[in-house]
């Protein structure tokens, strides 16, 4: 896998990223329009969502199996819960 550092994540996607952490568990996906339903709950406008989604897709933050969102890094779920 590729160094993330090399390529960090805007503040909006990172954000979102932090956001979708609280609720995504390693083992399983949840689909997109709950990831980006979950956005919109945490005062994200409509259009951030979706170019955050799609941000943490393309640099592999997230991963997608039919319309399944996953974290690809499990230990950014256990990091991010013991804060």
């Amino acid at each position: 896998m590729y160094n993330r550092d090399e390529r960090p994540l805007g503040a909006v996607a990172e954000s979102a990223y932090e956001s979708l952490l609280e609720t995504m568990d390693a083992d399983s996906g949840i689909p997109r329009s709950d990831a980006h339903a979950q956005l919109l709950k945490a005062d994200f406008a409509d259009g951030d969502a979706e170019y955050a989604l799609d941000q943490l897709l393309n640099r592999g933050y997230l991963y997608s199996v039919d319309d399944q969102l996953f974290v690809t890094e499990a230990a950014d779920i256990d990091a991010h819960r013991e804060v």
